[in-house]
Order: C-alpha cells, then structure tokens, then sequence
C-alpha cells in the first residue's frame, strides 16, 4: 500500500505549462494563409474592383444606325434612300459620379471585409488551439485520476483476497474508479471533438494534428491600454465596414435624387431622300409623368438611416463589449494570480500526501481516502479552468479591441 501511496503522489506532481509561444502563433498564422473564409474575402474585392470599373465608365455608348430605303416615285421611276443617325445619350446631375462614389464604397467595404475576417480567423485559431490545450491536459489529469483509483481498487482486492479488508471498501473502490473511468472516457470524446473544431478553425480538416500543443505562460501583470474604447472605434475593421456601408448608402441617395431629373439623348441625322440630301439634330428627354422614381429615392433615403441607425447601435455596443471586456480580464488574472500565490497545484498534492499519512496510521478509512484523492484532482482540474478562463479572457479583449497581436503580448517567453 505504501507504494500505491507513492505512485499517487509521483502521479500529482504539477507538469508546468510550457513557455513556447511559437506553436499558438503559427496556428493563427496558418489560419489566415490557408482559410477559405480569407480566399473568399479577397473574391469578394475582386468582384468590387470589377463593379468600380464598371461604375466609373460611362453609362451610355454612342448609337449609329443605318437605314437604307428604295422608294418608288409617282411620276415614275425609283430612287435609292438611306439615313444615317449618330446618337448620343447624356447623363444628367452627376449621376455617373454617384455611381462610382458608391462603387468605391463598396470596395472599401469589401477591403475592411477582408480585415475583419482575418481578424476573425486568427481570434477563432487562439480559441481553438487554446480549447484544445486544456482538453488534453483535462484528459491527462482524469486518465491520471482513473489510474490511481484503478491501482486502489486493485489493492483493496488484493486485501480482501488475504481477509485484510471488507467487501464494502472493495465495493467502494471499485465505484470510484468506475466513474473515473467514466469521466476519462467523457473526456476523451471532447478531445475529439475539440481536435475537429482546432482543424476546422485552421481551414484544413485532413492536416495532421502534432502530439503536443504547448502553451505559454500569462502575464498577470499585463493590462490593455487605458484608451481601450477609443482604440477599438478606430481598430474594429467591422465598424470601418458599417462606416464605408454608410457611405454607400449616401452615395446611392444622391444618385436616386439625381435620377428623378431624366437624361437625354444628341442625335446627328444625314441622309439622302428622292435625291434630295437631309441633315438633322435631334433632342430627346423623357418626361416624369408616369414614374418620376420617388419611390427609389424615398427606398434609399430609408436604407441610409437604416444604416446609420446600426453603425449608431453598433457604437453603443462596443462600449459596453470593450467595458465588459476589460473587466472580465481583470477578474480573470485576479484568479490566476490568486492560484499562483496560493500554491493551489501544489496544495493539491499535499492533500494526499498527508491523506497517505493518516490513512496509515489509522485516522483515515478508505471512503474518507477516495475522497481526498478526488479532493486533490478537483483542485487540479480547477486550476486548469482559471488558466483556460484566463486566456479565453485575453483572447476575448484582444478581439473586443481589434488587436489580435494582442494575445501573444503579455506572455512569458
């Protein structure tokens, strides 16, 4: 029994957190290389880029027509016609300027697009490779829990074996690594699942997944800067995108306001009719009677405060995102702090030395053993979650602030 003792106690020394931060960064950095989501940002600019040339050409292209005629003539005889006409149609109220203001709106927008989804992809890759860290070492830990209870159980078999223990302890330690077992097995299947989503996150679900996933240490010292609202009004490329949006929608309310003053259309006319040669200019204008397209322009004016009612709303959100943001990673390194200099992991396997201790010299039975074995596991496993609470904290304001460098500062190297 000693040494069953003393394997536990080898099992809950505290493997540190390795201080690489090599590995994280790449995995952001490989998200914003190889994701689809990025390639179909930049398609999107490429589509803009497209619509902006269309938009700054000119609407109209000239017209030439041709009409050759063979008329006969009364006193007798025919005579060979034709008319040519040169059209050209205008337009009118800068129309053609709006048209390409919006244009380049949209372009901006898709560019900010693309900022944003990067930003995304790397926030998404840190929480990714961040889950799966502490899916691993939760598996570890309940995979160490079930193989100590599985040593006790054992034991306690044995001395039931040579009369030296009860039917009810060997029940007992056998329950007990039965739901160790249990939890490992639970464990093991959010492994899994943590390990599809790390893949999907990267935007490659076939590349091969390396054994070890290192993690760097948090700074609890560090802190965000003390602008943070203002930061993130000029960083968020999302707000850039809703803000060049908004021009957008301005530039197609100037364009429908122009749009009620009609265009027109210059036409040259020569041509040669009964032998006589014609010259003619035209000047054609439609008339707004039947659509003077105030319902286009009343549609864009309401589209323009629906824009600007949501860039509005989405200003007034990310003040209280940023607040609660900063706040939460304050109390999140208040946690590690206090883990830290409480000695939590260590505490932890103290718990079961001295449980060893009084086991043997008879103050302990085996229920009041087990339970201290789970005592100092949980602890563990709660340490665990303020380290993963705290860096989900970090990875969470430095998405807030649009900063996603901001992950990696802060950290022991």
């Amino acid at each position: 029994m000693r040494t069953l003792f003393l394997t536990i106690g080898m099992l809950l020394c505290i493997q540190p957190i390795l201080s690489h931060a090599d590995s994280l960064q790449q995995a952001m950095e490989t998200a914003v290389e190889q994701h689809p989501m990025l390639q179909m940002a930049e398609q999107q600019i490429a589509a803009a880029q497209g619509n902006l040339s269309e938009q700054s050409a000119y609407a109209y292209n000239p017209e030439l027509s041709l009409e050759p005629q063979r008329r006969r003539l009364n006193g007798g005889g025919s005579s060979n016609d034709y008319y040519i006409t040169l059209s050209q149609s205008i337009e009118t109220a800068g129309k053609q300027g709006f048209r390409e203001q919006s244009a380049q709106a949209v372009l901006n927008q898709m560019n900010q697009h693309k900022s944003n989804t990067r930003q995304q992809l790397m926030i998404a890759a840190a929480n990714a490779y961040v889950a799966l860290y502490f899916t691993e070492q939760a598996l570890e830990l309940r995979s160490q829990q079930s193989s100590m209870l599985k040593k006790v159980s054992h034991a306690v078999a044995l001395q039931l074996k040579l009369g030296q223990s009860s039917q009810l302890d060997a029940n007992l330690a056998q329950s007990a690594f039965s739901s160790a077992l249990n939890a490992t097995t639970v464990a093991r299947q959010i492994l899994t699942r943590s390990k599809q989503a790390y893949l999907t996150a990267l935007g490659n679900v076939s590349s091969p997944l390396s054994s070890k996933h290192p993690l760097p240490k948090l700074q609890t010292s560090w802190q965000p800067p003390a602008d943070a609202y203002a930061m993130a009004l000029k960083s968020r490329p999302d707000l850039a995108a809703l803000r060049a949006k908004l021009r957008q929608s301005e530039a197609q309310v100037d364009l429908a306001n122009a749009t009620r003053l009609p265009d027109i259309t210059v036409s040259a006319m020569t041509g040669r009719e009964a032998g006589e040669n014609l010259i003619k200019l035209g000047f054609t204008m439609p008339i707004p009677v039947l659509n003077s397209h105030k319902g286009a322009y009343r549609a864009a004016l309401a589209e323009q405060e629906r824009v600007s009612t949501g860039l509005d709303w989405s200003t007034q959100q990310l003040r209280y995102a940023v607040q609660s943001a900063v706040d939460n990673h304050a109390n999140a390194m208040l946690a590690l702090s206090g883990i830290i200099s409480s000695h939590m992991q260590q505490s932890a396997k103290n718990t079961i030395s001295l449980a060893q201790k009084a086991y043997d010299a008879g103050e302990l039975d085996l229920e009041e053993l087990v339970v201290h074995i789970r005592q100092g596991l949980d602890a563990r496993m709660t340490a665990l979650e303020i380290i993963q609470q705290a860096w989900f904290a970090r990875i969470r304001l430095a998405e807030v602030l649009g900063h996603p460098e901001y992950i990696l500062k802060g950290i022991q190297s």
